[in-house]
């Protein structure tokens, strides 16, 4: 608890003065080796607090060992990956391990299939890491990311164990190629290695929608099925039941790492040695302390694994399985029967059923999202998933002597990893596989966890299995019965109740006036989603914010099933990112840019969706709604892309009517000089930050209305306290959207009117 806790706070004096008061109490409140409840108390309360120093320690170990620069320096970097490359949404990833400390390095520009444990050598400036990705790389240690515009391999590589572990990676990586199509090539390496880079964005999105993405992220699952394939070689060779434990948990230890030691893996791991320790032992294995121990163990190495969704997912499916597999396998059998394959049928439904249900609200809380086809999905991959494992991890293991040798065992797998990925299709394909929900935050999901334990509690005692040559006891009846009106009671209120819990939390956006239009400045976090609505034709889209802001839920709060165009301002991935999840979901007219990720046009492309570039000078009209591109001026033939994107970001004047709004994407006034003529409202440049040119755009255009697409709490600090400064001076009002919600701007024949609220 003490680790858990440390990342959000530190206790005053530090690890000594807890060890010391650790020390004090055991010693002052001791005697004869018990302790009374106010001791235990005492104790405990001690020890959440030496834990937290030791966690606030760990932390700050960790954090010392990041690349410190200020933003915007320039610097060329030269390093090694630590960690399996990203590549998602036209970026390419690079974790490093530099001469100053850890760093990531983005680019648009990367060799495919960067190894981990690679010399790299990239040339940037250094920035802070955008707020969505915050989180994810403080747990890897990274505290500032470089925008480089290549990735260059030198060929060297790193040494020492990081570097033998490299080595049997790529052998294993390179084993699991031979003889395999491409898609399942890059499958085995993801069920085996965890590696899901290569695997093409329509079957990894086919395994999230059906529920079976957990297969490609290396788990407990894998340790249990290693354990089963390497003891019976043993057995065979002769070797004697402890010098097996003592293989296994070598192989444990060679394993974790090489799949990336991440958080679920860990947990894994270590729950797996504490079993093979207890059967040593010859003790019996204590489920509950392997739990606490595996928890204790992540925590003592990265107190922020914590955060982790992957090591929230692997520790609620593990207590899910213990708590419920046993009372589902007695219900089954009842109904299914035992011994040979009813035996492996039931067991399978058992643990399906049960780490379903565990995980099913946490996937809800972190992903807007559930598969409902989740367990018919596990349960058609089922009998495929044991074979593909074990011959991949085979094959892995041949790699090491030889690739050659693993070309049998891929040829004998593929088919099973072909079968996975059709499961995957066919559960994950239809529009209504997966349901968007939005669970409001950590009290709503414990009240959702509460509701999910009470009934599963009610269900379970109303399918007791009982002997059938004795006669039922009526008090057990009428148990039975009450247990039953209290179940449907239960799920009577959970209907009532879902709406609440599971509503979008969006305020539904009305239609246009007559005559007019409505311009939405969507709430979407740290960045900018404007969309505009003429009464007289279908909405336009200017950017999609961030990824995982929840863009599809924006546009459906306005009822918008078509859109006639979307325009991009700048190569932002807090601009670009959630138009990933617009195209093939929409149907789009048009696609507007001018500069912009090319995986982007294909994506664009491929929906059907006609793309241009535009430039200062052109104009359009959407249904009534003049729209006048006012930067950035043409392109130079032959010139390259800007190297900061702000610099040509699309600036845009909208006229309805006799309505004038400036739409700046990240556009500031210093970097895109504009002359607009007067405004009634402004969308501010990039977020608010500081902008020399604003005082002189303030004073030409007068606007009477500001509004601000920023995050809530971001770590840029922006709007920045100068513009705001600068926005009081000239006597312009300012609405936010991280503390206003969706601002709404409505025209009318009468003028303008503002809405706004979440």
């Amino acid at each position: 608890m003490g680790l858990a806790i440390s990342p959000h706070w530190a206790p005053p004096g530090g690890l000594p003065q807890a060890a010391i008061a650790l020390v004090l109490i055991l010693v002052a409140l001791g005697e004869r080796g018990r302790f009374t409840p106010v001791a235990t108390v005492l104790v405990l309360l001690a020890a959440i607090l030496a834990g937290t120093a030791a966690g606030s320690w760990r932390i700050s170990t960790i954090d010392g060992g990041a690349l410190k620069l200020d933003p915007g320096t320039e610097l060329e970097i030269e390093g090694f990956t630590t960690g399996v490359v990203r590549h998602s949404q036209g970026m390419t990833r690079v974790p490093v391990q530099a001469e100053g400390g850890r760093i990531m390095i983005e680019s648009a520009r990367a060799p495919p299939g960067i190894p981990t444990g690679s010399g790299i050598v990239a040339e940037g400036v250094a920035r802070n890491p955008p707020d969505f990705f915050r989180g994810m790389y403080e747990r890897q240690g990274i505290h500032r990311v470089l925008r480089a515009g290549e990735i260059r391999l030198d060929g060297d590589r790193r040494g020492g164990l990081s570097g033998w572990v490299d080595s049997l990676r790529r052998r294993a990586e390179e084993a699991l190629g031979r003889g395999m199509p491409t898609r399942e090539a890059a499958l085995a390496r993801g069920f085996v290695l965890g590696q899901d880079d290569a695997i093409p964005e329509v079957t990894k999105d086919d395994f999230q929608a059906s529920g079976l993405a957990h297969l490609l992220a290396v788990s407990g699952q894998n340790i249990v099925l290693l354990g089963l394939l390497a003891i019976p070689f043993m057995a065979l060779a002769g070797f004697g039941p402890r010098t097996r434990l003592v293989v296994v948990a070598g192989l444990i230890l060679i394993y974790v790492p090489l799949t990336g030691a991440g958080a679920s893996i860990q947990r894994a791991g270590v729950m797996g040695l504490a079993g093979l320790i207890a059967l040593a032992a010859t003790r019996p294995a204590s489920r509950l302390y392997a739990l606490a121990l595996a928890a204790t163990v992540t925590l003592a190495l990265n107190p922020r694994a914590g955060s982790d969704i992957g090591w929230q997912l692997s520790f609620a499916a593990v207590i899910g399985i213990y708590l419920m597999t046993g009372p589902l396998q007695a219900r089954l059998s009842n109904l299914i029967g035992r011994g040979g394959w009813r035996t492996a049928l039931v067991d399978g439904i058992a643990v399906t059923v049960a780490a379903t249900m565990a995980t099913a609200p946490l996937m809800a809380f972190h992903f807007e999202r559930f598969p409902v086809t989740t367990l018919l999905a596990n349960l058609l991959a089922l009998p495929a998933v044991a074979p593909a494992m074990w011959l991949g991890m085979v094959s892995a293991a041949l790699g090491q002597l030889g690739g050659w040798m693993a070309l049998p065992f891929n040829l004998l797998n593929a088919p099973f990893l072909a079968y996975i990925a059709q499961v995957a299709a066919w559960c994950g394909g239809p529009s209504w596989a997966q349901f968007d929900v939005k669970v409001g935050g950590p009290l709503d999901l414990l009240v959702i966890y509460l509701a999910v334990g009470i009934g599963c509690v009610l269900l379970l005692r109303l399918t007791r299995p009982r002997n059938p040559d004795e006669p039922e006891d009526p008090r057990r009846r009428r148990k039975r019965i009450s247990s039953g009106v209290a179940f449907l009671a239960a799920v009577a209120a959970a209907l009532v109740l879902l709406p609440a819990i599971f509503g979008d939390h969006r305020r539904h956006l009305d239609d246009p006036p007559p005559g007019g239009a409505r311009i939405e400045v969507l709430d979407v976090g740290q960045g900018d989603a404007i969309l505009i609505r003429p009464r007289g034709g279908d909405p336009v889209l200017i950017d999609g914010g961030p990824p995982g802001e929840d863009i599809e839920g924006a546009l459906e709060s306005a009822d918008v099933d078509r859109l006639a165009a979307v325009v991009l301002t700048h190569r932002h991935l807090d601009h670009f990112g959630g138009l990933y999840d617009v195209f093939g979901h929409y149907p789009v007219g048009h696609f507007l840019f001018d500069e912009v990720p090319l995986s982007l046009v294909s994506e664009a492309k491929d929906s059907g969706t006609a793309v241009a570039r535009v430039s200062s000078g052109e104009s359009f009209d959407f249904g009534g709604l003049g729209a006048n591109v006012l930067w950035p001026p043409p392109k130079t033939p032959g010139a390259g892309r800007a190297e900061d994107p702000n610099t040509r970001s699309v600036v845009i004047e909208l006229e309805v009517g006799g309505f004038r709004m400036l739409l700046t994407g990240d556009g500031e006034a210093e970097a895109a000089p504009v002359d607009p003529g007067p405004l009634d409202v402004l969308k501010v440049a990039h977020h608010g930050s500081d902008d020399a040119g604003l005082p002189a755009l303030l004073s030409g255009s007068d606007p009477a209305l500001a509004l601000i697409s920023v995050g809530d709490d971001n770590s840029y600090g922006h709007p920045t306290a100068g513009t705001m400064s600068e926005l009081g001076e000239a006597g312009t009002e300012v609405l936010r959207t991280d503390q206003d919600g969706t601002i709404s701007i409505v025209v009318s024949h009468d003028g303008y009117s503002v809405e706004s609220g979440h």
